[in-house]
């Protein structure tokens, strides 16, 4: 197997990347699972790609890992910001309520 042979999964992790920012999920989630049975095909060939590949290809993923890392703490933090935006309305009303 050529090294050209893991193209397919760089192409496939660069669309599972750019389909991160988006809202469907699920889409994001197929793309990830195919990816990964993908990568677990390599280990039944025969014939290997190099180890650099296969580095490079690892750290292509860790890249794309890390942007979904990225964006799932964002959205912590989103809801997290609005929970406590939601308390301090409610401590107003309460307050306003009070007066």
């Amino acid at each position: 197997m050529s090294d050209q042979a893991l193209q397919p999964l760089h192409a496939a992790l660069e669309t599972l990347e750019a389909s991160l920012p988006g809202d469907d999920h699920g889409h994001s989630e197929r793309l990830m699972g195919e990816h990964l049975q993908a990568v677990a095909a390599l280990s039944l060939s025969i014939e290997r790609p190099t180890d650099e590949a296969i580095r490079a290809l690892l750290a292509h993923q860790q890249r794309v890992m890390g942007r979904m890392v990225q964006l799932r703490d964002e959205a912590a933090a989103h809801i997290n910001h609005g929970k406590r935006s939601l308390r301090a309305a409610h401590a107003y009303l309460k307050a306003e309520s009070l007066a």
